[in-house]
This record gives structure tokens, C-alpha cells and sequence, in this order.
């Protein structure tokens, strides 16, 4: 998937080269043989300059809006998603944390236990 993402956008890129190229060719034979001056083919290329920008707007986020929707697709979560996640982990310890320091629930020694067979970053390890 990623060789033919990475492909696409190289043949738009290519595409656009090609054609600003064309253009630039046309535009200075055109002022070559006195059917355009200079001022109007420059006036020519700001305005394509201009419309290429708007449009790169445009495509940067069509794109955008595109892989997103692959990598939710994929089943990955956005930064803010696991920032929440995150958040809610920091907050659920330090809840255990306080649970063993009052030692009102006896049982939570026996729950806390449990835990020992699980991977660094899902206990008291995070930060």
C-alpha cells in the first residue's frame, strides 16, 4: 500500500513538472515571436503559480483526509486518541496507588498480584 501511495503521488508530481515545463516552453516561444510580451507571459505565470498553490491546498488535503482514512481502516488511532488513552492509564494507577496506600480493600493485594505476568508499560512502570 505504501509503494503505491508513494507511487501515485510521484506520477502527480511528474504529471506537473511535465506540464509546467510544456507551458513555460510555450509561453517564451509565444514571447519569442512577438505574439505575447514579457509583461503578459509573466502575468501568465502568476497566475498559474497562484492556481497551482490553491490547488496544492486542495490535494494536501484530499490526501490527508485519504490516509487517514486508510490508517483508520488499518485500525490505527489518532495522537489525541491515545493521549485520552493514556491519560485514562495515569489516572487508573494512581487510583491503585492510593488503594494500596490506604489498605481499605484486603483484597487488592491478592488482585495486585495477579498482575505480575503483565508487559512492561501496562503497570506501575509508566510514566
Amino acid at each position: 500500500m505504501n509503494n503505491f501511495l508513494r507511487s501515485g503521488f510521484l506520477l502527480g508530481v511528474g504529471a506537473a513538472v511535465a506540464g509546467k515545463e510544456k507551458i513555460d516552453e510555450t509561453i517564451m516561444m509565444l514571447v519569442e515571436k512577438g505574439s505575447m510580451t514579457q509583461t503578459e507571459a509573466d502575468t501568465l505565470f502568476d497566475d498559474f503559480f497562484k492556481k497551482g498553490e490553491s490547488k496544492s491546498g486542495e490535494w494536501t488535503e484530499e490526501f490527508r483526509t485519504m490516509i487517514t482514512g486508510q490508517f483508520r481502516e488499518l485500525g490505527f488511532v489518532t495522537k489525541e486518541e491515545l493521549d485520552t488513552v493514556q491519560a485514562q492509564l495515569v489516572f487508573l494507577q494512581e487510583e491503585m496507588m492510593k488503594l494500596r496506600s490506604s489498605n481499605e480493600n484486603p483484597d487488592f493485594e491478592k488482585t495486585a498480584r495477579g498482575m505480575d505476568n503483565i508487559p512492561p508499560g501496562f503497570s506501575n512502570d509508566v510514566e
